[in-house]
């Protein structure tokens, strides 16, 4: 069985369509009698783990404990994506390889990629690259399915993208609330364009 994981349930319903003969399951479509499975995700179904979930001293905000480095990087399930997480997990166990439907940059590298980190799938992997949804589009790309491996490098961009707000994120906004006694949220991203539109 193939299995395509698309970024979001619309992506997955554009790829469904141009499979043939697709029957709608719980959190999946089934085509050419079962040969091919579509399933999505969300947007990102994992979500990284607050300073507590690597050691129960970080939840309690203290300078000394600054920074905070993961040495091994921790993700969760959301819990609004838990179902959709189990469905995944127990298509991937069936699948014979899967290919990866997410949007065709680094971020769409990193949500199907972090997933299939995630469940630990040795499985192989080929990617589909969708520009656009209509059916000329997306039956050129399922004739052109790529390496996954080729795209390493997008998904390390956006993963280390990820770990660096999470990084100025968790570190500097608690720096600043002990200094100031006080909540304060700084971001990676927020904070200077904060500071510009003060500027302006």
């Amino acid at each position: 069985m193939r299995l395509f994981i698309a970024e979001k349930p619309s992506l997955g319903r554009a790829i469904a369509e141009n499979l043939g003969k697709g029957v709608i399951k719980d959190g999946c479509i089934e085509c050419s009698g079962g040969q091919d499975v579509v399933t999505w995700c969300f947007g990102h179904i994992l979500e990284q783990c607050d300073p507590g979930a690597y050691d129960e001293k970080y939840r309690k905000w203290v300078m000394d404990d600054l920074p905070i480095i993961p040495e091994t990087w921790k993700l969760n399930v959301k819990k609004d994506a838990a179902k959709q997480y189990k469905i995944i997990k127990e298509l991937v166990e069936k699948a014979d390889y899967i290919v990866n439907a997410g949007d065709p940059d680094r971020e769409g590298q990193l949500l199907i990629d972090e997933v299939l980190l995630h469940l630990g799938s040795k499985k192989p992997v080929k990617r589909i690259l969708l520009n656009a949804l209509d059916a000329k589009s997306v039956v050129q790309a399922l004739d052109d399915l790529r390496d996954n491996k080729d795209y390493a490098g997008l998904r390390d961009s956006a993963l280390a993208r990820s770990r660096a707000d999470w990084l100025v994120g968790m570190n500097i906004s608690r720096l600043y609330s002990c200094l100031y006694q006080q909540n304060y949220s700084v971001g990676r991203v927020q904070t200077p364009t904060l500071a510009m539109i003060v500027k302006r």
